[in-house]
């Protein structure tokens, strides 16, 4: 008798402990390809970015994680006139003068702490994701004749849908807004508080839109999710 209380015994607590680890929370990695679009007053061209998150779910529905977002583009060179002066440098700096659209690469990292909101479900999961991070702009050190990168606050909105192909694996398509805050134009300008910038006659060239101490970038990206083995509870 006493040997049979002891095997129900047994068997309740090891079925307690599968039962303990039985938990919505999990880790999942996604890494995404696609492409970023940035407002016109922002002078960028559209540019490809890759991205990686890790996600920590708390819930079956709630979730908390990291992102980072790595896209290299280029400024949009008919916003950035400069004219260069050639000939005989005792007539006001020269005597022909050449007026130039300049532009460059421009790096942009940013980093976001986000939460999601899913709806789970078995094949199709869509959801909402918020955050806020910081984004550095890194310029090209030649063009610029130094290393110089500017970092502020990112805010980041988006939507998505995930589509589970097996027990840890799926493909994720998004799009998120990404507001860059203390946005500068005129960082963008290598020849930025040079004298040659002035323009004596801008009535002959195309002038670019008003500039805004904001900058709204759009990412639509592709991602392949992969939940590892016996992290985080049952996957």
């Amino acid at each position: 008798m006493s040997r049979t209380l002891r095997s129900l015994a047994f068997t309740f607590v090891a079925a307690s402990a599968l039962g303990a680890q039985v938990q919505p929370k999990q880790f999942a990695i996604t890494t995404r390809v696609g492409g970023v679009t940035t407002d016109r007053a922002a002078s960028l061209d559209p540019a490809a970015v890759i991205g990686l998150d890790t996600e920590y779910s708390l819930r079956k529905w709630l979730g908390i994680g990291t992102a980072v977002d790595v896209s290299r583009g280029y400024t949009t060179k008919k916003d950035f006139l400069t004219r260069l002066r050639y000939g005989n440098a005792g007539t006001g700096g020269g005597d022909s003068v050449y007026y130039q659209n300049i532009g460059q690469p421009v790096n942009t990292v940013n980093l976001s702490l986000f939460g999601t909101l899913r709806y789970p479900a078995k094949t199709v999961s869509p959801f909402l994701m918020a955050g806020v991070g910081t984004y550095t702009m890194i310029l090209d050190a030649q063009v610029n004749g130094k290393a110089t990168r500017k970092t502020d606050l990112s805010y980041t909105g988006g939507a998505g849908v995930s589509f589970r192909l097996g027990d840890r694996v799926g493909v994720q398509l998004d799009a998120r807004a990404v507001t860059l805050n203390g946005y500068d134009r005129r960082f963008l300008n290598p020849a930025n508080g040079r004298a040659e910038q002035i323009t004596p006659f801008p009535e002959d060239f195309p002038v670019p839109p008003a500039a805004k101490n904001t900058a709204l970038s759009t990412m639509l990206t592709l991602g392949f999710r992969y939940i590892p083995a016996a992290i985080g509870g049952r996957n």
